[in-house]
C-alpha cells in the first residue's frame, strides 16, 4: 500500500512539473484574458491556444513551432519563458525531445554580463587599441624618415648662372635637362639687350623654339569586371501574422520570428530554401517575383513546412 501510494504521488507530481499548459492558462487567466484576445495580439490561431493551454502535445504543431509559440506566450504574459520551455521538454515523448533545443541557464555557466568577462573584454580592447595606435606610430615614423632622406638627396633642376646675374662675357647659359624627345643642345645662349642690361631681365624671344612630342602613351583602360551573378530572392507577406522560419540551402537561418499582421520580410539567398510556418493560409510567398501555390503543404492545423527549388529562373516546392 505504502509503494502504491508513493508512485500515484510521484506520477502527481511529474504530471504537475509538466503541465505548461495550466502555467499558461493560470497567468492568462489571472491577467483576465481570453483566449480570443491572445489570438489577436499574438497573430496565433485560437486552436492552437487551446491546445497549448491543454498540455496537448499530439495535437501541436512541430516542435520548433511548438516552442515559437510557447515562447511568445510566455512571454507576451510576462511569466518566464524557460520554465515554461522546461515543462514543455518533459512533455515531449522521449524520442521527441532530442530535437528540442533550449538556451542552457545551468548555474555555474559564465554570462555575458558577469564581472570576469567584462574585465576580459574591456583588457581586449584596450589591448586592440594600443596595439592599432604603436602600429600606426611606427609606420608614420618610418614615412616621414623616408622623405627626409629623399629631399636631402635631391639635386636642382637648374645648372649655371643665375638669370639676375651677368657673366663674365656678357651673356647668361641656361643649363636644361634634355628630355628624350629634345634635338638641340642642352645650353642654349640668350643675347641681353641694352634695356635687358640696366634692368637685370632677360627675354626669350630670340631663343629657338624647341620641338615637343605631342603624343604621349595612354594608359591602357581597364574594363570592369562583370558582376557576380544575385541571389535569389524571396519575399512573405503576412496578411494576419505568421510564425516564420526559413532556412537557405547551405544551412544559414536567414528568418525565425515572428511576423506580424500586414508585414512584409524580404530575404536574399541562394536555393533551395527550407520553410517553416504557421497561420500559412493568409500568408503569400513569392520568389524571384514569382508567387508560389503552397496549398498542397497547408496541415489541417494551419501550418505548412516545405522546400522551394529554382532552376531556369522557376521555382518548385516539394
Amino acid at each position: 500500500m505504502t509503494n502504491s501510494a508513493n508512485k500515484k504521488t510521484d506520477n502527481k507530481q511529474n504530471n504537475q512539473d509538466s503541465d505548461f499548459g495550466a502555467l499558461l492558462a493560470n497567468a492568462r487567466k489571472a491577467k483576465n484574458l481570453t483566449v480570443e484576445e491572445v489570438s489577436d495580439y499574438l497573430k496565433i490561431p485560437v486552436t492552437i491556444i487551446t491546445v497549448l493551454e491543454q498540455s496537448n502535445i499530439a495535437e501541436l504543431p512541430p516542435l520548433t513551432f511548438s516552442q515559437g509559440y510557447i515562447r511568445a506566450y510566455a512571454r507576451y504574459l510576462a511569466i518566464p519563458e524557460d520554465n515554461v520551455l522546461q515543462m514543455y521538454k518533459q512533455a515531449v515523448p522521449g524520442e521527441r525531445s532530442a530535437e528540442l533545443r533550449l538556451r542552457s541557464k545551468l548555474p555555474g555557466e559564465t554570462n555575458s554580463q558577469s564581472p570576469l568577462i567584462k574585465l576580459i573584454t574591456i583588457i581586449l580592447i584596450v589591448a586592440g587599441l594600443s596595439a592599432i595606435m604603436y602600429g600606426g606610430f611606427n609606420y608614420y615614423q618610418k614615412k616621414s624618415g623616408v622623405l627626409e632622406s629623399e629631399l636631402g638627396t635631391k639635386s636642382p633642376g637648374f645648372t649655371g648662372n643665375s638669370l639676375n646675374s651677368p657673366s663674365s662675357a656678357g651673356e647668361q647659359r641656361l643649363t636644361i635637362k634634355k628630355p628624350r624627345s629634345f634635338s638641340e643642345s642642352e645650353t642654349l645662349p640668350i643675347e641681353k639687350t641694352d634695356t635687358e642690361q640696366d634692368t637685370g631681365l632677360t627675354t626669350a624671344t630670340n631663343q629657338p623654339s624647341v620641338p615637343v612630342n605631342a603624343e604621349k602613351a595612354l594608359p591602357p583602360v581597364e574594363t570592369p569586371e562583370e558582376a557576380p551573378a544575385s541571389n535569389d530572392i524571396i519575399e512573405i507577406y503576412a496578411e494576419k501574422g505568421a510564425w516564420l522560419e526559413v532556412y537557405d540551402a547551405e544551412e544559414q537561418r536567414l528568418f525565425y520570428n515572428m511576423l506580424k499582421k500586414g508585414r512584409k520580410k524580404i530575404l536574399t539567398g541562394t536555393a533551395p530554401f527550407r520553410l517553416a510556418l504557421g497561420n500559412a493560409d493568409s500568408t503569400r510567398i513569392t520568389v524571384n517575383n514569382v508567387e508560389l501555390d503552397i496549398k498542397n503543404f497547408i496541415r489541417s492545423n494551419n501550418t505548412a513546412s516545405f522546400m522551394v527549388e529554382v532552376k531556369d529562373n522557376k521555382a518548385s516546392l516539394y
